[in-house]
């Protein structure tokens, strides 16, 4: 196997010019040493030894680009990192949200972007938790590895430095030389692979769409300018109307770079969106759950099941898991992989019916595979093609890569399908918004207002993945206020 002396310096060059290419991180001069070291160990890790094989297999191979990448990232974090920022939160942040949202309006979406192994985003939970905000956090990276020792909950000492004694004791369960966090703040976090750098966000697609609260911190100091710009713009995209993005005190300021109200703070500086920005939730349509909502199922249902063996039998009759039922049981605990595997195996049978593929599709959507999900959701149509939910995450997924005619068609053929789907015409007006239709993306979401209207508004919309109706009309009302404000 390769060491790091064996690497030649163009090797060296041309592996970053391509990590460069496909993520924006940039290694500069300073971190040529680390991105060596990197490199020498995520060659190890792939067990290729021949440096030219393995530019080859990182140029074809997504897998290889994400653990060369979630190794060029120093990922450090701890528990209350930047403690001034979360003490704001807690006392303003949040309590300000929470007077700004009815009793019926949903829990509020917290999403900690970059977030390595876990830490910040269950700190979230912890301070939702002591203001009594009903609060479901997303942490999103692009380390797969960082993912998974996040979803375990469990933390070394070194992950509470500068946490008082009493914090961890009144969160934690002390297993062997680990803690274990408890299970009320696990089961409102959910965990997903997402390279900010790419084009598939805001989007219920990716789970990540109408955010009240933001945490983007030390992430875009890895960036070159030209993407720092472009992330920033989707990050505040990604905002609900009156959302709030905190970064770190090293990453670059925004104001220079998108347009963007600054707010400052005892705690730094602070981001909301601008008045008549781009609609953040003209692009989303989502996914996760049974059906389409503006909001991921990771937001919007409640708490999974603890983790429990995938076996449907009884002691007395053991009776084998179908497939599909297989499929069922992992997603439903949010193990996205094991249910992308049980799905394809029951989709490729003789008579699967619509809802399996629904199920491969989100599966590999929530998964971070947005390429694999529309290909997977194509061919499900040509099988299912009168599957209106199958039509709205078609949408979705086109409307997240940015195909905003094709996105279009397929919401079109959903309302053909049903013409009542609220829906569907959030669906339409995501298209539309994304091809600039302001009048098209307005009657859009008029119809979807007017629809919902007829909902009680503690109701549950049908395909909105659990949404509430009051939630859903508040975030379409803001909504049309951008769209005509743009339109001025």
């Amino acid at each position: 196997m390769s060491t790091t002396a064996d690497l030649s310096v163009l090797f060296v060059d041309e592996a970053a010019a391509l990590v460069r290419a496909r993520t924006g991180l940039v290694v500069g001069p300073a971190r040529t040493a680390a991105f060596r070291s990197a490199l020498a160990d995520a060659m190890r890790s792939a067990r290729v030894s021949d440096p030219v094989v393995y530019l080859a297999d990182l140029a074809v191979t997504p897998a290889l680009m994400d653990d060369l990448a979630g190794r060029v990232t120093v990922g450090e974090t701890y528990f209350f990192r930047d403690p001034d920022q979360f003490a704001l939160i807690e006392q303003e942040v949040l309590p300000a949200l929470l007077r700004s949202r009815t009793s019926d309006s949903g829990p509020l979406r917290l999403w900690s972007a970059g977030c390595a192994t876990g830490e910040e985003a269950y700190t979230l939970a912890i301070l939702a938790s002591r203001v009594s905000a009903r609060a479901r956090t997303v942490g999103t990276d692009i380390s797969r590895r960082a993912l998974a020792k996040a979803r375990s909950a469990r933390y070394t000492r070194w992950s509470f430095r500068g946490v008082a004694e009493d914090v961890v004791a009144g969160h934690f369960d002390q297993v062997d030389d680990e803690f274990e966090l408890h299970r009320e703040y696990r089961d409102v976090v959910e965990f997903r692979y997402l390279n900010l750098a790419d084009a598939g966000y805001p989007s219920a697609a990716s789970g990540i769409v109408g955010m009240d609260l933001i945490l983007c911190r030390n992430v875009l100091i890895y960036f070159d300018q030209e993407t720092v710009a472009r992330v920033a713009d989707q990050l505040l995209r990604s905002l609900a109307a009156d959302g709030w993005l905190v970064l770190g005190a090293s990453d670059p300021m925004l104001a220079d770079l998108v347009s963007c109200h600054v707010v400052v703070s005892s705690a730094g500086l602070m981001y909301r969106r601008t008045k008549g920005a781009a609609v953040s939730f003209a692009s989303i349509l989502p996914p996760p759950r049974a059906h389409l909502a503006p909001t991921p199922a990771v937001v919007a249902e409640p708490p999974a099941p603890a983790l429990e063996p995938v076996r449907l039998e009884t002691v007395q009759n053991p009776v084998p898991a179908s497939d599909a039922e297989v499929a069922a049981r992992c997603y439903a605990v949010r193990d996205y992989d094991g249910a992308a595997e049980a799905a394809r195996r029951a989709v490729g049978r003789p008579g699967a019916e619509a809802g399996v593929s629904v199920l491969l599709v989100r599966a590999l959507a929530n998964g971070g595979e947005l390429g694999e999900a529309e290909r997977a959701c194509a061919l499900a149509l040509e099988r299912h093609g009168m599957s209106a939910e199958l039509c709205l995450l078609h949408a979705s997924l086109l409307t997240a890569a940015r195909r905003y005619d094709a996105a279009a068609v397929a919401a079109r053929k959903a309302l053909y399908l049903d013409r009542g789907l609220a829906m569907g015409h959030l669906a339409h007006g995501a298209a539309l918004a994304g091809l600039e239709d302001v009048p098209g993306a307005r009657s859009a979401f008029t119809n979807a207002a007017t629809l919902l209207a007829g909902v009680p508004r503690d109701g549950i919309v049908p395909a909105s993945g659990g949404e509430a109706a009051g939630r859903l009309a508040d975030l379409v009302g803001a909504e049309l206020e951008l769209l005509t404000e743009a339109a001025a």
